[in-house]
């Protein structure tokens, strides 16, 4: 079972705050799409209108074509899924997987077919008769999502799903997410504020901040092209460089650069990436720099650069592997212009 979702015109106050600010998005059927943000964004704000939780202030929320604005959460064609997976203990894993089927009335020989499909599904079919606390804490996340899943929702809400794991496990449960959506072909809509788990995850990312939807896209365009500065910045580190633009060209301190997306003219901040950063020719030369110092991380070397035509400005630059360079060494570094973005200074 899958469904598209549409939120039109969503806004949502608690007293006077405001944690939803018009909110307006499209979800495709069987797509996954990330929420994501820092805390206090509004995106856990949005699962919960999604899944019924909380009846916005304004707007509307269409699941498969119709109106779930007013619907309660156990009318809905969601299932959300918690970051504590709130399994029962004195139940088997077949138990906690057949909960919400014995609630719907389903027969014990059916629903335990089903529990052990959606077991076998997460990689535990030879352990439906344990109970959670014979299980890790990657498995008993498995559970949850195999008890979600066993009630064929139109669309998984997940809301920090990993959080509670280590950053090995963390990854591989990534992995093995992304291959049971599609599989199942359900809509995911996951809340993280883990932005490399948002990219190994999404088809789509959602970028909130404030309430706000600041941008949303496949993970590469948001990360390589954002759309707002907070964008920029939140997914992932920057370089800021203050620049001017004018109307013929963009003033930097390595000289005028040619950029067609560059903004209105005005004060502005030009964000480059750190692997953007260079030691062989590319679009944009940005000059010798001076090393301050540098570590080596195993996939790249991080770098602090001081440039001779800024001596004010430190780049953080990922180097590869190879050479660690000393500090005082002077690099010519340099950029390729679709690694660059530029906003104007707000106000």
């Amino acid at each position: 079972m899958t469904a598209p979702v549409t939120l039109s015109g969503l806004n949502h106050w608690f007293g006077t705050y405001q944690a939803l600010d018009d909110i307006n998005l499209e979800i495709a059927a069987g797509e996954y799409v990330t929420l994501l943000g820092p805390s206090g964004c509004g995106k856990t704000t949005l699962l919960s209108v999604l899944g019924g939780f909380i009846a916005p202030s304004e707007g509307s929320v269409m699941i498969g074509g119709r109106d779930m604005t007013r619907v309660a959460p156990a009318k809905r064609p969601t299932t959300t899924m918690f970051q504590d997976y709130a399994l029962f203990p004195h139940m088997s894993l077949r138990e906690n997987v057949g909960f919400g089927l014995r609630m719907a009335g389903m027969g014990r020989a059916e629903r335990d077919r089903k529990a052990d499909a959606q077991l076998s599904l997460v990689g535990l079919g030879d352990d439906a008769g344990k109970r959670p606390h014979e299980l890790s804490g990657g498995q008993r996340q498995r559970v949850a999502l195999a008890r979600a899943l066993a009630v064929e929702p139109d669309v998984l809400l997940l809301d920090e799903p990993l959080g509670a794991l280590d950053l090995k496990l963390r990854r591989a449960m990534q992995d093995e997410l992304k291959a049971i959506q599609r599989h199942v072909g359900t809509t995911f809509v996951h809340v993280t504020h883990d932005q490399e788990e948002a990219m190994a995850i999404a088809d789509r990312i959602v970028v909130m901040n404030a309430g706000r939807i600041e941008d949303h896209g496949a993970p590469a365009r948001i990360y390589r092209q954002p759309a707002s500065l907070f964008a920029a910045d939140f997914m992932g580190e920057m370089n800021h460089i203050p620049v001017q633009v004018t109307e013929h060209g963009v003033e930097t301190p390595f000289g005028r650069l040619q950029l067609p997306a560059a903004p209105k003219c005005g004060p502005g901040t030009l964000c480059l990436r750190p692997e953007a950063i260079g030691t062989t020719d590319a679009q944009i030369t940005l000059g010798p720099a001076r090393v301050r110092d540098a570590a080596f991380f195993g996939t790249h070397i991080r770098a602090h650069l001081v440039p001779n035509a800024a001596p004010d400005l430190v780049l953080i630059a990922h180097l590869p592997p190879v050479d660690m360079p000393a500090t005082g060494d002077v690099l010519v570094i340099s950029a390729g212009a679709d690694t660059i973005s530029i906003f104007s200074k707000e106000p």
